[in-house]
């Protein structure tokens, strides 16, 4: 499927069409990026994150199942990283962010390793974590048992046909999120993180 072709956007726009939720309005500061890539105790960080006062922390599992939800303006937001203008000069902007995290205070997990440099730009005043695993190996076989095997699993996918909510899900993670972070061109994430999980991983 072509990302930013029709069909795709006639899926968003109508097949699986959710209402509009409103933009979430900052009325607290952003204090701290964690910018690690999942898999490196991003949830064991959200909960730390959350007992210090960090409230809300927010993580990848919110993508998924908060309500109201914003995962068609995940979708946009990976659209617009990822098939912005010719020149490369594409801004996520701070009231683009907002519109989405206005009501966290701290990032983890999924937009923090996606969109690790465009949240640092939008909120130059936040504390950066990076959190990782010292063994690269045990990491890269941690995220092979899981998160590759989400591009295989064809229950889930066709859940993604039939389910609006699962479509989403899947879209905005098997579709967009993943193979961006991962840079599988050929859109499959199993290939992605076997073949280029170890070296996104290390930033080269």
């Amino acid at each position: 499927m072509k990302l930013n072709g029709l069909f795709c956007l006639f899926l968003e726009n109508y097949v699986y069409a959710r209402p509009e939720p409103p933009p979430r309005k900052r009325t607290k500061p952003m204090e701290v990026l964690c910018v690690g890539f999942p898999r490196c105790g991003t949830e064991s960080l959200q909960h730390a994150l959350l007992k210090l006062g960090y409230d809300h922390t927010y993580h990848g599992w919110d993508i998924i199942f908060e309500e109201p939800n914003y995962t068609p303006q995940w979708v946009r937001l990976c659209r617009k990283k990822w098939f912005g203008p010719l020149d490369g000069e594409c801004t996520i902007t701070k009231a683009e962010f907002d519109a989405v995290l206005g009501h966290a205070v701290a990032v983890t997990d999924a937009a923090g390793s996606v969109f690790a440099a465009d949240l640092i730009a939008a909120y130059p005043e936040a504390k950066v974590v990076l959190n990782y695993r010292k063994d690269i190996n045990a990491w890269h076989r941690s995220v092979k048992d899981t998160l590759a095997r989400n591009n295989s699993n064809w229950a889930i996918w066709l859940l993604s046909c039939i389910s609006r909510d699962c479509f989403w899900s899947w879209h905005c993670y098997v579709r967009y999120m993943w193979p961006g972070l991962f840079r599988a061109l050929n859109g499959n994430i199993q290939t992605g993180i076997l073949r280029n999980g170890k070296w996104a991983y290390r930033g080269e």
